[in-house]
């Protein structure tokens, strides 16, 4: 039997143990004074657990077997699957998709007109320009003088002496002018007198309504239309344009795109526009010389008798006269349809023609509508031919009977709509009546 150890003994493993704990305690604080200071802070990372997913078929694993989910057993906060909306699918945002299969179609480009390169003629030329035919001509007319033929226009109208006492006006201010300026007129046709190209074309009727003139009447203009030197100019073409009457005190001017006005003793006045559109009490005009009477009577017969009491008719020589009439009330309409018969039927109105025009056929060329119809068009008159077409590809500088015109031209819209169906009417009536007779004397 082993002896126990004794007191003193026993005091000396009390101190050693005692020795190694406190040797123990100043190393564990040695090592935390010596360890970096990120380590204290930064957490230590969580090891993420993951969880294995078998390559081999659920019915090919070994093991307890799984658990079905149940269906039909209602289970507390959750709808049972039996009772649940199905899920709406999800729709794919394709791009539309082309329905039509026709072909798209790029519109055909307008044709273009030419780029102003000049600055047009002033108004004060035009003006200075037809005053000076005006001062020319304006004693003859007023004392009833100049009505001898002396020739012959280029468009084959009677060139009365009037006409020439006009046209060395036309030249001899354009002389003094000194500017580089062509013209055209019914008399000369295409005139240029200066060295260089000219960049300005003038279009002159010097006199408008030459038979009213030499016979003293009012119903005479001076018209003069202007726009650039190009190939082969429209009506469309013309800049500005100026009509003065000859024994009156009235001159019309007007700017493509910048309205007419009419001008007295040098004071603009705004142009007034008649807006009856009743057929019965319709104040109009026709223009007749060299027309076949027997045709283009009878055709606005109907027309003469209602109009005659209660509205006016009037008989005309001059178109532009009647167009710048339109600005000032004294006219709701004018009307010159004779051209339509020459185009639609021919051979059965030719000779008709040839014998009102003593061996011509007559009618409305471009030089005598080119000012008047830009005047009236901006003032706001609608102009159009028998066929109810406008003017804006009518060759300007051509003055042949294949280039000749039909007109209605009216104050306001409704009215020249009336106007026109009842001319379309009446021509197509007489076309047929005289297409018929043509065929019985064929026949005979």
């Amino acid at each position: 039997m082993a002896k126990k150890a004794g007191k003193p003994e026993r005091k000396k493993q009390a101190v050693a143990s005692r020795k190694k704990v406190v040797s123990a305690k100043r190393r564990a604080a040695v090592l935390k004074r010596v360890k970096p200071k990120s380590s204290e802070t930064k957490p230590a990372s969580k090891k993420i657990k993951t969880r294995s997913v078998p390559t081999r078929p659920l019915a090919n694993r070994t093991g307890p077997a799984l658990r079905p989910l149940p269906t039909n057993k209602a289970t507390p906060g959750i709808r049972p699957l039996a009772t649940r909306k199905p899920l709406a699918p999800r729709r794919l945002m394709l791009p539309p998709k082309i329905v039509s299969a026709q072909p798209i179609t790029v519109p055909a480009p307008i044709r273009p007109r030419p780029v102003i390169k000049t600055k047009m003629l002033s108004r004060e030329f035009l003006m200075e320009l037809s005053k000076a035919i005006r001062d020319a001509v304006a004693p003859s007319v007023r004392a009833v003088r100049g009505r001898e033929v002396v020739g012959q226009a280029t468009s084959g109208d009677a060139t009365f002496q009037l006409d020439k006492t006009a046209e060395k006006a036309l030249l001899a201010f354009l002389k003094s002018a000194k500017m580089s300026v062509a013209y055209y007129s019914e008399d000369t046709g295409y005139t240029t007198f200066t060295s260089g190209p000219p960049q300005h074309l003038l279009i002159v009727d010097p006199i408008d309504g030459t038979r009213a003139a030499k016979s003293g009447f009012e119903s005479c203009v001076v018209a003069v239309g202007s726009t650039r030197v190009i190939e082969r100019p429209h009506m469309a073409d013309v800049d500005n344009g100026c009509v003065v009457e000859i024994l009156g005190d009235k001159a019309f001017y007007a700017e493509r795109g910048q309205g007419a006005r009419i001008y007295v003793d040098g004071h603009a006045r705004k142009a007034r526009l008649s807006t009856n559109t009743n057929l019965e009490t319709v104040t109009w005009a026709m223009t007749v010389p060299a027309r076949p009477a027997e045709l283009v009577f009878p055709t606005a017969a109907k027309l003469i008798d209602l109009t005659s009491l209660k509205g006016g008719f009037f008989a005309c020589n001059s178109t532009s006269y009647s167009l710048t009439r339109l600005l000032t009330n004294q006219l709701d309409a004018c009307v010159d349809f004779a051209n339509r018969y020459l185009r639609d039927i021919p051979a059965a109105v030719r000779d008709q023609f040839i014998n009102a025009g003593r061996g011509i056929v007559l009618g409305i060329a471009p030089y005598d509508i080119a000012a008047s119809l830009l005047i009236a068009q901006e003032a706001g008159c609608t102009v159009t031919d028998a066929y109810g077409k406008n003017f804006d590809d009518v060759l300007l500088l051509d003055s042949s009977e294949a280039n000749h015109q039909s007109m209605v031209a009216a104050a306001n819209a409704e009215l020249h709509q009336k106007l026109l169906s009842f001319f379309d009417t009446r021509i197509n009536q007489f076309e047929q009546l005289l297409k018929r007779r043509a065929e019985l004397t064929a026949h005979v």
